[in-house]
């Protein structure tokens, strides 16, 4: 099945959306992962750009 917002072909969807997508969804509104765990600010980066990069992590795209 394909996620309706990555596109990725993933078995396990939950109401047509990866784990992946629904993580990036709960960190953009509530600034907690899957897992009630909190996005804390890194140092040098705002809490919004704190959330971006987890976000990113969990693509596992990575900065050079």
């Amino acid at each position: 099945m394909k996620c309706k917002c990555c596109d990725r072909y993933i078995n396990d969807l939950r109401f047509g959306f990866c784990f992946d997508c629904a993580t990036a969804e709960s960190i953009i509104a509530d600034g907690t992962d899957m897992f009630d765990e909190p996005i804390t600010k890194q140092d040098g980066m705002s809490l919004e750009m704190s959330k971006v990069k987890a976000i990113l992590k969990r693509f596992n795209i990575k900065g050079k």
